[in-house]
This record gives C-alpha cells, structure tokens and sequence, in this order.
C-alpha cells in the first residue's frame, strides 16, 4: 500500500517519528489526519529544523496545564 503521507523526508532515529522539513508541513500532515483532536505539531530536538507530529501529553489534555508550560525553552 502506498504510503498516505508522502510529504515527511524519513525517520528520526531516535524517535522512530516521521520527519518533516517545517512546521508548515507538519501543521498541514496534521490537518490530514483523522484523530487530529489532541495532536500538535512540534520541534525535533535531535535534528535541526525538523518536525514531527504527536499527541499532547494528557496533563495538557485535561487543561491542569498549558502547552506553553510543559514546552517552554524547548524551541
């Protein structure tokens, strides 16, 4: 079968998560996705100005935190 998402460049090693090259990119694979509801966008910290697509922690979730909080100098 023919991979649905053909916009991401490959894998992190480390993460085992589909790499895309911007946010843009990762922000549109995400408005694709069926179960987008509680997902974001956000940085690779292994690989430069890459991207991955995952679920909010469920803190965030929940609203007992913000995004921001959790996230913050992780950019």
């Amino acid at each position: 079968m023919a991979d649905q998402r053909p916009d991401y460049i490959g894998y992190c090693d480390q993460h085992g998560k589909r790499l895309y090259p911007s946010r843009k990119q990762a922000k549109q694979q995400l408005r694709r996705h069926r179960r987008r509801q509680g997902m974001r966008e956000y940085p690779c910290d292994l690989v430069a100005e890459h991207w991955h697509v995952g679920h909010l922690p469920k803190d965030v979730r929940e609203g007992r935190v913000t995004a921001p909080e959790i996230y913050r100098g992780q950019r």
